[in-house]
């Protein structure tokens, strides 16, 4: 059966963007509001985030900090901080009765350290009854499958089940791919595309890396350590270097994952038949040389135990193994430089993000407003940034929520 309904203001999603942008046009005018969600409810990925915790923002993140499936994202990024950063977004938190705490490196949770409260919080700015403008409306169990354009200027979103929506200004604020359990499917990146636009394809970051060292993962998995990666794409004899970070490195039996391969994994992406490489380094702070020394002196001392304390038993059991562990010497070289051949990433399943989204170059950094076609934002996910680990996600979706929504209102 087909309804038609119209709005001022339509917002595809009602995840983190999507919320955020229905409390900015509230705030800023009077809009009438819809927000069609896939989902029964509304932040459903929001729930799982941070381990159900939220981690809803970082204090420091800063432009220079993401990046683009397509290159530098932070001019881009720079135009959205400068109307709304990390600061005002936790003003925003605040003004809507949600308490903050920080932890390690900037990371911002609600007091609760429940991502229940984030949700709570955000709903009742969106869809509360007090403070100013209309409340928005939430349509559940709408999945927008098609939007056109009439000769009147309005468009037509249509869903799944033939609902038609109607509406002057459109904010496509659907995320990308990543956590397709909770409903993410890269929709809003096909409506995208038939608006006229260009995406990036959508890439799988934030994730483990699948490696075809089949046997040596089965062996090493369930051994945590502490390194550097480095992620080099090879083109002939020669490495380019994509990006590296340093944290704890977690081997599962068919993945190198851990909050620091994670980081590096954006950088994971496949044009051809390109050859990556994910270069360890299990003893960051000491020179190849003076490792080959300490190892050798460790070994005339305590025998068989010289790799105790230095690394997890099992790995260090495993590496003993490997031609390469037999002198001190090449041992150091392979604690320096233990090499895996990353050929997929764990999936959208498993993905905490989407790097790829729509092209940069077509929306406006100052109202995230089509340059092809006005009257239709973006915010969030749907476009090409992707950031690191921490909140940082949640800090972009967030700000650009808040811009997509103050912008449509006026």
């Amino acid at each position: 059966m087909k309804t038609e309904n119209n709005y001022d203001i339509a917002i595809l999603g009602a995840g983190a963007a999507g919320l955020m942008a229905a409390i900015s046009a509230r705030r800023a005018g009077d809009p009438r509001i819809a927000i069609l969600e896939k989902n029964e409810k509304a932040g459903k990925k929001l729930y799982a985030t941070g381990s159900g915790r939220c981690n809803v923002l970082n204090r420091t993140a800063a432009p220079e900090d993401y990046r683009s499936g397509e290159g530098d994202a932070a001019g881009f990024v720079s135009g959205v901080f400068a109307q709304c950063g990390p600061s005002g977004l936790r003003d925003i938190f605040e003004s809507l009765g949600l308490d903050t705490v920080e932890e390690d490196e900037g990371r911002l949770y609600p007091r609760s350290l429940q991502a229940a409260s984030v949700v709570r919080a955000l709903e009742r700015g969106a869809f509360g009854s007090g403070g100013a403008g209309n409340p928005a409306e939430l349509v559940s169990g709408f999945e927008a499958k098609t939007v056109t354009r009439g000769a009147d200027g309005l468009f037509c979103v249509t869903s799944a089940d033939g609902r038609n929506v109607f509406v002057k200004r459109l904010i496509v604020a659907t995320g990308g791919k990543a956590g397709i359990q909770y409903g993410s499917d890269g929709r809003g990146l096909k409506i995208a595309e038939s608006l006229g636009h260009s995406v990036v394809r959508p890439i799988p970051a934030l994730s483990g890396l699948v490696c075809e060292e089949a046997e040596l993962m089965q062996k090493l998995a369930g051994v945590r350590a502490h390194g550097t990666v480095r992620l080099f794409a090879q083109e002939g004899d020669a490495e380019m270097l994509l990006a590296e970070d340093t944290g704890e490195i977690q081997f599962t039996k068919d993945a190198v994952s851990g909050i620091c391969v994670m980081n590096v994994s954006g950088y994971y992406r496949r044009k051809g038949d390109e050859k990556f490489i994910l270069a360890i380094d299990l003893m960051p702070d000491i020179e190849e040389a003076s490792l080959a020394e300490k190892l050798a002196a460790r070994k005339a001392q305590l025998g068989d135990y010289f790799l105790d304390a230095l690394l997890p038993e099992k790995l260090a059991a495993v590496l003993l193994e490997m031609p390469e562990g037999q002198t001190a010497e090449s041992l150091a070289h392979l604690l320096k430089n233990l090499r895996f051949t990353p050929v997929a990433s764990k999936g959208w399943k498993d993905a905490h993000t989407t790097s790829g989204g729509v092209t940069l170059e077509e929306v406006d950094e100052k109202t995230l407003e089509s340059k092809i076609v006005s009257g239709l934002y973006f915010a969030g996910e749907a476009l090409d940034v992707d950031g690191p680990c921490g909140g940082y996600s949640l800090t972009w979706a967030f700000a650009c929520g808040w811009i997509a929504g103050e912008a449509a209102s006026v």
